[in-house]
């Protein structure tokens, strides 16, 4: 009931946007460019021509275009646009052009003199290709493009800034650490309905957490995935060691805090996702490990759009629906933007895949989940006066998930419910061109209610909060021969807050983090000071200095160089030490002691203690922890990279770049069991034979104080005493595990104009030398790339797109290559590869129907897994017989898609 109640709410109100913006398309003609709004005609032109626009607001507003023929060189065309406006343009640069109008000195709007030059309007608004992955940032007081209006102007010029990731300084990017950039073209092309889908198509991302793994009982991972979500694990190092933001901000982790939930977030509102994947904490702080993706929503955003989707299995019952609508304006010192979407889906039934065992199908088992989501985005800017701005940004997500699987040959229903919210409030202040000061506060929670079927008088509730205040001081510190050498420095105090309830355990913790940082971009040489066969040098330096309230304090530098031989080629690399710090569950879980006998024969690592009188016959009696540490300490990380970039001057378009990468992660926490410390040989540190008499002496006081709980076994023929155990094992979570991994990225894309229209092509592939693990810093090691549950050791994922006239065609081929289901290659079996193809096709109807409806509308079609391939078999214990890690269940996907924008 209330899936249909909301589904009918969300409908009518996107039916009313849309009656609401009919008739308000625009005539077209028979050009390339056709008769519109200026605003809409050189959005137009810049997706056409690859160049960048900047101009005001009010520039274009009620400002009509006759449109022009897309022959001819982006000079001709964007004469013919600008014709009767009586705007004029000039190149800021090879790829940035200023709009403008005439620049009237010395005559006021009365007609009398004046020295201000107010008829210069200046440039404030970006237009940009938004197919090209290469962001540039553009900023109206450089040198360059304040040479559109007179020195002597007293209008100021509004700075542009383009959102960088994997650096805090305002309006630049920083060229040292490697980012990939998909735009909201890429998002819509590859057909992709939630945000987990379309993640699931790059290679860097190893799928260890998600609502497949979730059901297995062969997930390997370390995080506990109560909401049934999905997480963000690049390299898999592990999801919580991902760092993800929202518009370059922290988000609250859900469930039980080990990894932010990527499911609450609505992919319509989505403009661009930035994945850095480089070690980041030196920027970001904790979980900053394998890197950083940050989802970037839609803003800058003028009218009214309304979309719908419905996608299906080909083969099963497996079927989404969404809808959304979206809407912005933009008046004389701001903006707004609001966004709405309603996602349904329904999951594919284990019994309609054959290669599922039997106990799974008669147990009416799920892949994926029965899920609703309701999802509300928006951002408002506002220039207070010509120095002060605020912006705020928000995100609000609620959502539902239940599944059916098997645990033990029983059926079990699990259910959750889950709330999000995030806001991000901004005020910044121009204190010049060279010196800004900006002001953050954050607010994010993640609250979830869980139930199974198996425990129904049992619910859990898990509260996630957030809470951040930062200062940050940016601009250009000094200027050097090769130009002004930039810099971000600021302080954070952070609050976070971890309360579980409900009927289980209660366990409540908190944080208090406090940050000190700095980031400098320094030219080392380059410019007309340094022949050109030189090149050009940059360096980047950050530091980040962090003091929990929990465990301690860390220091993590990071270190960059980036090296231009040419305009075609250049080098970069980089070091940089990052840490994850405990999640508040981990930390606050109830401290459990075991007291009992073990086998004097089960110490095979270490000599056993010797037999006690009293105790029975070839039985010692041991004392450890079995649950909780709150003495766990960071884990930390060493990253280096090192890559290049090469786009040709001979080859317009083409643009290469690789990387190579090397991750060393040590003190990962992991929980061992009670007998390992005493049957491993690589753990005989953890024992103590016999105790530490006061160590223990010290927790037995903890135990009567009601601190710690002890579980003594009921057999022990005395009254306990420090001084009768015989052995200490330090089992339960610890700082004992490392892992290794390297390998390289490449990542390739072509885009070429043609007579018969615009070609594209693409290929992002990853290759891992190594994924190394060990128990411990004495284990041995071992390499278990192209292994069951873990990274294959070589992906891909290549693309071409064909476009002309409102005609979009794409299509991809995803390779996994074939690997091994034991790190013991002498007796493992061969999991084959698994190539899928995927494609779509796009039409806009108004190139073909003069028709006012068909303006601004978008039909889209596409198929993944067009030849309904199977995943390779493997014979796993939880009767999937497939890797949930590395391939899904669901064969076919078809979905059909509109758009209308008003």
């Amino acid at each position: 009931m209330r899936s249909t109640r909301t589904a009918s709410l969300v409908t009518s109100t996107l039916i009313a946007l849309l009656l609401s913006g009919l008739g308000q398309a625009q005539e077209e003609t028979d050009s390339g460019i056709r008769a519109q709004p200026l605003t809409k005609a050189l959005a137009e032109f810049a997706e056409q021509t690859g160049m960048q626009l900047v101009y005001p607001s009010e520039l274009t507003a009620g400002v009509d275009s006759n449109g022009a023929s897309t022959e001819g060189t982006p000079d001709e065309i964007l004469d013919e646009l600008l014709t009767s406006t009586g705007l004029e343009y000039e190149y800021v640069n090879d790829r940035t052009i200023a709009i403008a109008a005439p620049v009237v000195i010395g005559v006021d709007d009365q007609g009398g003199d004046s020295n201000s030059g107010n008829a210069s309007l200046t440039p404030i608004l970006m237009v940009q290709n938004t197919s090209s992955q290469t962001q540039t940032t553009v900023s109206s007081r450089s040198d360059d493009v304040t040479e559109v209006q007179p020195e002597d102007s007293d209008v100021p010029l509004e700075e542009i800034i383009v959102i960088g990731t994997g650096t805090n300084i305002r309006g630049v990017e920083n060229p040292t650490v490697p980012v990939l950039t998909f735009d909201r073209e890429d998002i819509d092309l590859s057909g992709a309905a939630t945000v987990e889908e379309f993640l699931r198509t790059i290679p860097q991302n190893f799928g260890s957490e998600t609502q497949l793994t979730a059901d297995s009982a062969n997930r390997n991972s370390s995080t506990r995935n109560n909401v049934q979500g999905s997480s963000v694990d690049l390299r898999g190092l592990g999801a919580g060691s991902t760092l993800v933001l929202l518009n370059g901000r922290r988000m609250a982790a859900a469930g039980n805090g080990s990894f932010v939930d990527v499911s609450v977030l609505p992919l319509g509102v989505i403009e661009r996702i930035d994945i850095m994947t480089d070690g980041a904490s030196a920027i970001y702080g904790s979980d900053a490990v394998g890197g950083v993706v940050n989802f970037l929503t839609r803003k800058d955003f003028e009218g009214v759009d309304v979309n719908a989707s419905y996608g299906a299995v080909t083969d099963g019952s497996m079927e989404d629906y969404s809808v959304g609508g979206a809407g912005g304006t933009s008046w004389g010192a701001g903006g707004g933007f609001l966004g709405i979407d309603y996602y349904e889906a329904e999951p594919l039934l284990a019994s309609e895949r054959s290669y599922i065992d039997d106990a799974l199908v008669l147990q009416g088992g799920t892949f994926g989940a029965r899920s609703e989501k309701l999802s509300v985005a928006g951002s408002v800017n506002q220039s207070i006066n010509d120095r002060l701005t605020a912006n705020l940004d928000f995100l609000y997500s609620d959502r539902t998930a239940s599944n059916s699987r098997s645990f033990g040959g029983t059926a079990i229903d699990s259910k959750s419910d889950q709330s999000a919210l995030f806001m991000n409030t901004q005020v910044e202040y121009e204190f010049s061109s060279d010196l800004s000061a900006a002001l953050f506060f954050d607010y994010g929670s993640n609250q979830t209610e869980t139930t199974q079927s198996n425990r129904p008088d049992e619910e859990l509730t898990f509260d996630n909060t957030l809470i951040t205040v930062e200062a940050r001081i940016n601009g250009r510190l000094f200027e050097v021969l090769a130009g002004p050498a930039s810099f971000a420095a600021g302080a954070l105090y952070r609050q976070e807050e971890f309360d579980q309830g409900g009927d289980g355990p209660v366990r409540n913790g908190e944080r208090d983090v406090v940050s000190v940082y700095g980031e400098l971009l320094l030219p080392v040489f380059g410019g007309r000071h340094t022949p050109s066969w030189l090149g050009e040098l940059e360096l980047s330096v950050a530091g980040r200095y962090e003091e929990y309230s929990d465990f301690g304090d860390t220091f993590d530098p990071k270190i960059g160089v980036h090296w231009r031989l040419s305009e075609s080629f250049s080098l970069r690399t980089s070091y940089s030490e990052s840490f994850r710090v405990a999640d508040l569950q981990t930390l606050n879980q109830e401290s459990l002691y075991f007291a009992g006998f073990l086998p004097q024969s089960s110490f095979t690592a270490v000599d056993a203690p010797a037999q006690d009188p009293r105790l029975p016959s070839g039985f010692a009696l041991v004392f450890a922890p079995i649950a909780g540490n709150p003495n766990l300490s960071p884990e930390t990380a060493e990253t280096f990279s090192a890559g290049f970039s090469f786009e040709p001057k001979w080859a317009s378009g083409l643009s290469i770049e690789g990387n190579f990468f090397d991750v060393s992660y040590s003190n990962r926490i992991d929980s061992l069991n009670l007998l390992e410390p005493i049957q491993v040989a690589e753990f005989d540190s953890l024992i103590s034979v016999p105790p530490v008499l006061e160590e223990v002496e010290a927790i037995f006081e903890e135990i009567a104080a009601g601190n710690i709980e002890l579980i003594a076994a009921p057999q022990i023929p005395f009254e306990l005493q420090p001084s009768d155990l015989q052995a200490f094992i330090r089992s339960g979570p610890q700082n004992i595990a490392e892992r290794d991994v390297s390998g390289v990225d490449l990542n390739v894309k072509y885009t070429t104009e043609t007579t018969f229209g615009t070609l594209s092509a693409g290929v992002n592939a990853s290759y891992l030398l190594d994924f190394v693990s060990r128990a411990a810093p004495r284990s041995s090691s071992v390499d278990q790339v192209d292994t069951l549950y873990r990274p294959v050791g070589f992906k891909l994922r290549a693309n071409a797109a064909w476009s002309k006239d409102g005609v979009t065609t794409f299509l991809a081929i995803n390779y996994v290559d074939d690997y091994r289901d034991n790190p013991d290659r002498a007796i493992a079996n061969t999991i084959a590869s698994y190539t899928t193809i995927d494609a779509s096709f796009a039409v806009e109807p108004e190139y073909f129907i003069r028709q006012d409806w068909a303006d601004g509308l978008r039909i889209g079609f596409s198929i993944q897994n067009l030849f309904d391939e199977e995943p390779p078999f493997a014979a796993t214990s939880d009767g999937f017989n497939f890797d949930v890690a590395n391939a899904d269940p669901f064969g076919r996907v078809m979905r059909l898609s509109a758009t209308k924008r008003f």
